[in-house]
């Protein structure tokens, strides 16, 4: 037990270090479960507040043939817009850029400005340029329109308890490439970039903020700003755009009523409510009027590429799919801050906590050393799943991964190290029951576990053997000689105590044989098969002696009653024997073979349940040392001849 012990402080030690330096093959495999959680989940359903609008191929064919090919001239944008707002909808999110003016015709920027100058709710979607060194390789001309094209910080966040940031470890990125003038002077813009995917390259999360290197350098702004996705929230809410508040002490972005959590790295956890959620219609059919008008009714419109617009790679990896478009990302982001949904990860100390707790019941179950109690530790997998599972059904995501192994490995080891220690002690008792009983009754016992270990109270029949006179034999022959032939003896013995009449033999003292009948197991016939045993271990001598031109004799007293029978003795060594009153007394019956005229002396309790079988002759009573009334004793003669 003092392994497991030794394994579960380790274990919980080494998950703390995991979760101190966020070591990401363990978080590897937790986001594999979270994803698993989401598929076992399903979709939900809501009633959402966005409408995709699909550059897709559909669309890009169609405008193909009207001899338009991407990238489309902004005419096109601007008809759609003005279709999406006069069908009613509330808000329309670009996540497509306009960083440069049209290759077509200048005048197609003119008309969409004039569009979305009018309609004002539209939000820029654009790019970034995350190293200095990329900036700085910028043609002057370029990076100078870039330079006085800053009115994206107009929206940069206000801050609230700025001392916190020093918790806070946000993206930086070097700058933000903007819309043309022409576009981004009218309406908001703000980078649609994703941000950091998680360590399986698994889109989990979207950074509500971005710190620009080039703004803070300037001494023009604190560079924090906010994502598309916030201002498109913001826009929906009737917010004032350029008083958005981050507050790095709360880790929140405040929008009216709305307080949309982030973690220290500024990412927002997305709740990925599942596949076909939100609808989608093609772009070439909003521009050319062929749309149910009532879906965009104050609805967030994002338009951008879809699955199927070949060539225009914004497919993204999510729990549902390995080919999301970017588009349903930003999708799900927004309905999950209008509606305060997120996937919270748990803090570290309820982490660590569950595993302990975790660890505390395998170790409960572990204790014993029943096999079947030990398997129920293993129960602690799909328990730890379970828990884990109703708190994401609450979007909140416990940490399994960890927790599973740790209870696999110490109940495995448990479990194993049981299974050892029982498979070593059976092998014991296989290989003392081999010796001294029949090999079908070792066989029996061992397949069926019915031997009790520790002892038990039962009623056999006991068989005392010994030889009389063997002094004086020991006298006349040197110690080898001796040992040759009481080995050959009481080998023959043993053979028909042991194999002929499924005897069991308890223990040789010296050139005494004390065997048992009935333990370990009882047969309806144990009586008549000991005195079977007996008489033929009678004529067995006869030959002995022929065959070895000696003369001895043997004594062989019999007696029945109640006895303990088990594993007796000291744990480092212990016998399968009998004690008790019953083999006292029938060690005493033999002993008076000495003195009476008889070789097979049985108690009155054998005579009675074997005379219909068996002849006796009746010897008398007798005084044994141990018992205040004489016994009853009878001389076994043989059997009747029915």
């Amino acid at each position: 037990m003092k392994i497991l012990y030794y394994l579960s402080v380790i274990f919980i030690i080494v998950y703390g270090l995991f979760l101190l330096f966020q070591v990401p093959f363990i978080d590897f495999f937790e986001l594999k479960i979270m994803d698993l959680f989401y598929r076992i989940r399903g979709s939900v359903n809501i009633s959402p507040d966005i409408v995709v609008v699909g550059i897709d191929e559909y669309s890009l064919t169609s405008l193909e043939a009207e001899k338009d090919v991407w990238p489309w001239s902004r005419h096109h944008y601007g008809k759609v817009v003005k279709n999406l707002f006069n069908a009613g909808a509330k808000v329309i999110v670009f996540d497509v850029s306009f960083t440069e003016e049209d290759e077509t015709n200048p005048m197609y920027d003119n008309y969409f400005a004039s569009i979305i100058s009018k309609y004002k709710n539209v939000i820029l979607g654009t790019y970034l340029i995350n190293e200095k060194d990329t900036y700085q390789k910028y043609n002057e001309k370029i990076k100078e329109k870039l330079e006085n094209n800053i009115t994206y910080l107009n929206y940069t966040y206000k801050m609230k308890n700025f001392k916190s940031l020093d918790f806070i470890q946000p993206i930086e990125i070097y700058k933000v490439r903007p819309p043309i003038l022409k576009f981004s002077s009218l309406v908001p813009s703000a980078t649609y970039e994703i941000g950091e995917i998680d360590v399986d390259g698994v889109v989990r999360s979207l950074p509500l903020f971005f710190k620009e290197l080039w703004a803070n350098e300037m001494g023009i702004s604190s560079g924090f700003l906010p994502h598309m996705d916030v201002l498109a929230v913001a826009m929906f809410k009737n917010a004032d755009l350029t008083n958005l508040i981050v507050d790095f002490d709360k880790r929140i972005v405040e929008i009216k009523d709305l307080k949309i959590p982030f973690d220290s790295n500024g990412l927002f956890k997305i709740f990925y409510y599942g596949n076909n959620i939100f609808k989608e219609i093609s772009f070439y059919d909003i521009e050319t009027g062929n749309f149910n008008k009532d879906i965009f009714k104050n609805k967030i419109v994002i338009i951008g590429y879809t699955a199927t617009a070949k060539g225009l790679y914004d497919l993204r990896i999510t729990p549902f799919s390995n080919n999301t478009p970017g588009v349903y990302i930003h999708a799900t982001a927004i309905q999950n801050m209008l509606l305060g949904d997120t996937l919270i990860r748990a803090s570290t100390w309820l982490r660590l906590l569950f595993t302990t707790l975790a660890i505390i019941y395998v170790l409960l179950f572990s204790r014993s050393k029943n096999i079947k109690i030990n398997i129920l530790a293993l129960l602690s997998v799909p328990l730890i799943f379970l828990v884990s599972y109703m708190l994401f059904l609450n979007q909140i995501y416990l940490d399994s991964f960890f927790p599973v192994v740790s209870c696999i490995i110490l109940s495995t080891t448990n479990i194993s190290k049981n299974l050892i220690q029982e498979n070593k002690e059976k092998k014991k008792i296989k290989e003392y029951l081999y010796r001294y009983v029949p090999d079908n009754v070792a066989d029996y016992l061992i397949k069926s576990g019915k031997l009790t270990l520790g002892g038990e109270t039962r009623n056999i029949v006991v068989l005392f053997s010994d030889i009389k006179g063997f002094t004086s034999l020991s006298e006349k022959l040197d110690a080898k000689e001796l040992v040759e032939l009481l080995n050959s003896y009481l080998t023959r013995m043993s053979d028909i105590i042991k194999n002929k009449y499924n005897g069991t033999i308890d223990k040789f003292v010296g050139d005494a044989i004390m065997a048992v009948f009935g333990a370990p197991i009882s047969f309806e016939d144990d009586i008549e098969r000991a005195l079977k045993c007996a008489l033929e271990m009678r004529q067995e001598l006869r030959k002995f002696n022929s065959e070895n031109n000696i003369d001895l004799d043997s004594g062989i007293g019999i007696h029945f009653g109640p006895a303990i029978v088990g594993n007796i003795g000291a744990p480092f060594r212990m016998d399968y024997t009998s004690i008790g009153d019953t083999v006292n007394t029938c060690s005493r019956i033999e002993h008076l073979t000495r003195e009476l005229p008889a070789n097979i002396i049985v108690s009155e309790s054998v005579y009675k349940l074997a005379k219909e079988k068996f002849e006796f002759i009746f010897l008398g009573e007798y005084r044994v040392k141990g018992k205040s009334m004489p016994l009853k004793l009878y001389e076994l003669k043989g059997e009747k001849n029915v």
